[in-house]
C-alpha cells in the first residue's frame, strides 16, 4: 500500500508516527517521506503500482489536501476558496481505490468528489484535526495519541475489513483513548482534560465518505501497531509549551483571503 508522509510545517508529526505504523501493519508499505513525497512523486506512484489503498496527510482545505511543503496534491478548482485550490488536480486518480486523507477540512467538500469521481471509498476529516505539539523533540503519548487512534483504520483495512468495520473500529479507537485520559492511567497528567477534548473533538470529524462494504485485501488476522514512546521527532525544534496545532491550512495559508503563504 501507499503512504504519503511529509515533514514540512509540523507534519512531520503524524509522518513519524504512520511510518512507525506502516511498517508494522504493512509488510511492503511504500513509502515517500519527506522530500520525497512531492504531488508530482505520489501521483507516478499511484499509476505505477495501481495500489488499491493510498494513505497521504498533510495540511488541507475543503478544496485541497496538500503534501511536501504545502505543494497541492490532490484539489478542486476552486480559486475563490483559496490560492491552494486554482486548478483540479490528480482527480484522475482516485478511482477504484480506497484513500485516508488525513488533512483537515477535506471532508466537506473535497472527498465527497472524490467519490463521485469514482474513489470506492474515503476517509477523511471535515474540520479541523488537532493534535498538541510537543514542547521538545520527542513525540510522548499526549501528542500520538490523536493519532494512534485514527490510523486504526489503516491497520483495520489491511486486515481485511470492510470500510464500515474500519470506521467502526476507528470510532472505537477514539473512545479508548477518550477513557484514557478521563478515567484511565492517562487522566493524572497534567493536561489530560484538554487531551480528552481535542480527541472527543477529533472522533466527531473523522468520517468515511463511500461504499462501505469497500475493502482492499483479503481477511486475515487483525493487524495492530505498538509505538515506542517518547520517540524523537524528524523536525527538531522546541517551545516554550504545548502548542495546539490543526492539520488545515487556515492558520498557515489563509483560506478567505485567498493567499498562500
Amino acid at each position: 500500500m501507499l503512504y504519503f508522509l511529509p515533514t514540512t510545517f509540523g507534519v512531520d508529526v503524524p509522518s513519524a508516527i504512520m511510518r512507525e505504523v506502516a511498517k508494522q501493519i504493512d509488510g511492503k508499505p511504500v513509502i515517500l517521506w519527506g522530500d520525497e513525497a512531492t504531488p508530482e512523486n505520489a501521483r507516478k506512484l499511484v499509476l505505477e503500482t495501481n495500489s488499491p489503498y493510498v494513505f497521504t496527510t498533510g495540511h488541507g482545505l475543503p478544496c485541497v489536501t496538500t503534501l511536501q511543503n504545502k505543494e497541492p496534491f490532490i484539489s478542486l478548482a476552486e480559486p475563490q476558496m483559496s490560492a491552494y485550490c486554482s486548478q483540479e488536480l490528480n482527480l484522475d486518480i482516485v478511482k477504484g481505490r480506497v484513500w485516508h486523507v488525513h488533512s483537515c477540512w477535506c471532508g466537506r467538500q473535497l472527498a465527497q468528489v472524490m467519490v463521485q469521481k469514482g474513489a470506492w471509498a474515503v476517509f477523511a476529516h471535515d474540520n479541523e484535526f488537532l493534535f498538541l505539539m510537543p514542547k521538545t523533540g520527542k513525540i510522548d503519548i499526549i501528542t500520538a495519541a490523536p493519532f494512534m487512534a485514527e490510523f486504526t483504520t489503516d491497520a483495520a483495512m489491511l486486515s481485511g475489513m470492510t470500510a464500515g468495520e474500519a470506521q467502526s473500529a476507528r470510532m472505537n479507537a477514539y473512545e479508548r483513548w477518550l477513557n484514557y485520559f478521563t478515567t484511565g492511567e492517562g487522566s493524572k497528567l497534567d493536561v489530560a482534560a484538554l487531551n480528552a477534548r481535542i480527541i472527543l473533538a477529533d472522533k466527531m470529524i473523522s468520517k468515511l465518505y463511500g461504499d462501505e462494504t469497500a475493502t482492499v485485501t483479503k481477511p486475515g488476522p487483525r493487524k495492530a501497531f505498538k509505538l515506542s514512546l517518547p520517540m524523537q521527532r524528524p523536525v527538531q525544534t522546541t517551545s516554550a509549551g504545548l502548542i495546539l496545532l490543526p492539520l488545515g491550512l487556515l492558520l498557515i495559508g489563509g483560506w478567505e483571503s485567498g493567499k498562500k503563504s
